[in-house]
């Protein structure tokens, strides 16, 4: 019982540890800084026109949402602006609901700000695309992918002691965002790279400016050139070994002529069964003239509850295992164990062979085992004996927290002793 006590607290404690991980696990919003100006396009989502929020923001920023456009299929582009000036350091988190026209939610985003104490540096004077994006090549209707990238910028720090500013080059990566972030056009151009930021001395805001070419493969109006899981299923936690089950799923499949179809069969994935405990990410697959499309989403895979039945049904056969070292137990035995021998007569039998100084044993562990059948006898003797800590041959956990604490005081003892003989041995 205090095994299973103590396993359901490591478990208790482990979710309660784990919790703020998933609670952190959302899209990261850098560069805001107390007393410092900060405005920056924090998210851009193809077909919202209007969102809602839940959580908390920093104090002096707030949330503005634009749609000035829409791409070649019809959706508007949302972009969601983060500006304003913080007033107090800390880590804020909170929820968009980014929604249609008629509510409708079309993605739901978790953020997380944190927001520093003093800002790295007092203004910047120009930024620079140091490395292009891994993928430059696209097809019309696609979002720009910006892995690899790597934007720098020339800052200006202060440095009181000298009253003095002094450039140096920033890496400013994750500050930035880019124009047009959905291709609406299937001709070369240029991608704009955006960063705002303090400017001057006083902290203005100001943008800065470069850019990268990507340029376009060329698809039929109908020919698939990508697919994305536009909504996932509805059932994203399973238990090892249930099957997939893809119901609720929406995959949308991106055309040559910037329009997309969306879809809930005719695609296949590579998982049927769930066996791996953990996060698991499942690859969904669609091919079209011979030519295979992915994307992958995950689900969470948890282990199998262990059965009740099972844990109880072995401790009986433990505790009659145990119980004829028992004194209390042999002795109080005898007197049910007449009762096996009046109606089975294969027990008797076996338990008449040991020798004569064996017998007093031999009848408390035999009865017990064939009277397994009698759940109120089990109850009684598991309780009374508690073969469990007798089974682990171990000392209890309370014991080991007793000796760990003697250990301590008597080591702070004897340091003490130690230390005051020193102070008598130098006054001598």
């Amino acid at each position: 019982m205090k095994k299973r006590i103590f396993s359901v607290f490591l478990a208790v404690l482990m979710v309660v540890l784990l919790l703020p991980v998933q609670a952190f696990a959302a899209e990261t919003i850098k560069g805001a800084y107390v007393g410092q100006k900060f405005e920056s396009v924090i998210d851009t989502v193809i077909g919202a026109k209007t969102f809602s929020k839940s959580g908390n923001i920093p104090e002096g920023l707030k949330l503005s949402g634009t749609w000035s456009y829409k791409n070649s299929y019809g959706d508007y582009v949302f972009k969601m602006t983060l500006s304003g000036t913080p007033t107090k350091a800390g880590t804020y988190n909170f929820t968009v609901n980014y929604k249609k026209e008629d509510g409708t939610v079309v993605s739901k985003v978790d953020y997380t700000v944190t927001v520093g104490e003093e800002a790295p540096f007092a203004f910047a004077v120009s930024i620079n695309v140091e490395k292009w994006p891994n993928k430059l090549v696209y097809y019309l209707g696609d979002t720009v992918d910006l892995t690899g990238m790597k934007v720098t910028a020339v800052v200006y720090k202060f440095y009181p002691e000298e009253n003095v500013y002094k450039p140096e080059e920033m890496d400013v990566t994750d500050l930035v965002w880019v124009e047009p972030a959905v291709f609406t056009s299937d001709e070369a151009q240029n991608v704009k790279v955006f960063l705002k930021a303090p400017g001057d001395q006083q902290g203005n805001l100001m943008t800065f400016e470069d850019s990268f070419r990507v340029s376009f493969n060329y698809a039929g109006p109908n020919d698939v050139t990508k697919i994305e899981i536009y909504q996932k299923p509805d059932k994203l936690t399973y238990t090892v070994g249930e099957k997939l089950d893809t119901a609720g799923m929406t995959v949308r499949l991106h055309k040559g002529n910037g329009s997309a179809e969306d879809i809930t069969t005719g695609f296949t994935t590579d998982v049927t069964t769930l066996d791996t405990v953990g996060t698991q990410t499942v690859t969904v697959k669609y091919t079209q003239n011979d030519k295979e499309f992915t994307a992958s989403f995950d689900v969470t895979v948890e282990e199998k509850p262990v059965e009740s039945s099972s844990s109880s049904s072995s401790e009986p056969e433990e505790s009659s295992s145990s119980s004829s070292s028992e004194p209390e137990s042999t002795s109080s035995e005898p007197e049910s164990s007449s009762q096996p021998d009046e109606t089975t007569s294969s027990v008797p039998e076996p338990s008449s062979e040991p020798e004569p100084s064996s017998e007093p044993e031999a009848p408390s562990s035999e009865p017990e085992s064939e009277s397994s059948s009698e759940p109120d006898e089990i109850v009684v003797i598991g309780d009374d004996v508690n073969p469990s800590d007798n089974n682990e041959g171990g000392i209890p956990f309370w014991v080991w927290i007793i000796i760990v604490l003697l250990v301590v005081l008597i080591g702070a003892a004897v340091a003490l002793f130690l230390i005051g003989r020193k102070r008598l041995d130098d006054e001598y």
